[in-house]
């Protein structure tokens, strides 16, 4: 099962939905973060400056702490990066909103563009 992350509260629903999911099927949960820039807004594991159990991939632990989570980050273009790694996944779970405010209010161009391009079953969370 793979999802695809950026800082929004949307990514962290996708997160949870994509954990609840991947327990129904029995199999991993991979959290991916595609960035072309150096910023990583982000955190996948532990924080110094918050609680031992912060960051995305936390969030499918807590969901389902009985399936295994792996955490990425990855340079590359998020739509490129995730309609690659989709190919093998059973599912691609992104949110419907991105970080930005105003395209915050609109569904996220990822989103869009992996709805069209994604040859595997997917899921946009609200």
């Amino acid at each position: 099962m793979l999802v695809g992350v950026v800082g929004s509260e949307s990514a962290l629903r996708a997160v949870d939905a994509a954990a609840r999911e991947a327990r129904l099927r029995g199999i991993g949960l991979s959290v991916v973060h595609a960035v072309v820039g150096p910023l990583l807004k982000v955190p996948l594991g532990p924080s110094p400056y918050g609680p031992p159990t912060g960051g995305l991939r936390w969030a499918g632990r807590t969901t389902a702490p009985d399936i295994e989570v792996a955490g990425e980050i990855v340079a590359g273009e998020p739509l490129t990066v995730l309609a690659t790694r989709s190919r093998s996944a059973a599912l691609a779970v992104v949110g419907s909103r991105g970080v930005g405010a105003f395209t915050g209010l609109l569904l996220g161009s990822v989103a869009v563009h992996l709805a069209r391009r994604l040859p595997r079953p997917r899921c946009t969370r609200p």
